[in-house]
């Protein structure tokens, strides 16, 4: 364990831990890669020159569009209907896009896979330890389960947990209410909060919202570069760079 890490703690009890839900857009599928993959391709069906700048400045604005559903204050729905005259704008591109732009790129962005490093190995170790998983995530379900299909991971999960699915997204306590209600459903079981652990890449939406329901958490800080929900760690919350890192913290808990 790398200990001259000060945001590596172990603060788990692993031995308590009864089942484990995940996030997927940088925590088990790697986000950044499938957009690029499909922003070019849009680009390339309407014949516009795709300059490799035009992608940081994507990941910085649908950043900013992602807070504002976290925060209620912008849908879905809505992010579908603007998110690209918001990024034509940014790009400083004379482009119109129509409403298809948006529609061409969801479809390729949900029907690409792209594995985090670590991930598959870190489903293993979850296995082995009997852990039951699920899937907490505010994307689209359809998008997601295919993804998830399309990385070999879908059948790990008892179940999937979208926003879509349960009418409230992260990091509002009635999602996480909801899930663990349903997981104990499906598990025939009556787990507390503590019981469950908790691990994504957002700490305002995964973590935070863990957090506050007094669900222990894995932060996996895997964000991408301009999202702006990167804070300073809270100290109960195991932290770490990469799956590496995270099941060699994860490891350590469990002796």
């Amino acid at each position: 364990m790398n200990t001259t890490n000060p945001l590596f703690k172990s603060q788990i009890d692993l031995s308590n831990i009864r089942a484990v839900w995940l996030d997927v857009d940088q925590t088990l599928l790697d986000f950044d890669q499938s957009a690029r993959y499909a922003l070019i391709k849009t680009f390339e069906r309407y014949h516009l020159d795709w300059k490799d700048e035009y992608f940081e400045i994507f990941l910085r604005e649908n950043g900013k569009l992602w807070d504002q559903i976290e925060d209620g204050h912008l849908t879905r729905p809505q992010l579908r209907k603007i998110r690209f005259q918001v990024m034509f704008k940014a790009w400083q591109i004379p482009f119109d896009p129509p409403v298809e732009f948006e529609q061409y790129f969801s479809y390729d962005l949900h029907h690409c896979a792209f594995p985090m490093e670590g991930a598959n190995q870190a489903l293993d170790y979850f296995e082995s330890l009997h852990l039951p998983l699920f899937i907490i995530s505010n994307g689209p379900m359809e998008g997601q389960c295919n993804r998830l299909e399309m990385g070999g991971m879908l059948s790990r999960f008892t179940r999937v947990f979208t926003s879509e699915s349960l009418g409230v997204a992260k990091p509002d306590p009635a999602f996480f209410q909801q899930a663990l209600a349903q997981t104990n459903r499906d598990l025939h079981t009556s787990l507390n909060p503590d019981q469950i652990l908790v691990i994504g890449d957002s700490w305002k939406a995964d973590i935070s919202g863990a957090l506050a329901c007094g669900m222990p958490a894995l932060w996996l800080r895997t964000n991408r570069k301009h999202d702006p929900f990167e804070v300073t760690p809270h100290p109960e919350v195991v932290s770490a760079d990469d799956w590496k890192e995270a099941l060699e913290a994860l490891s350590h808990c469990h002796q």
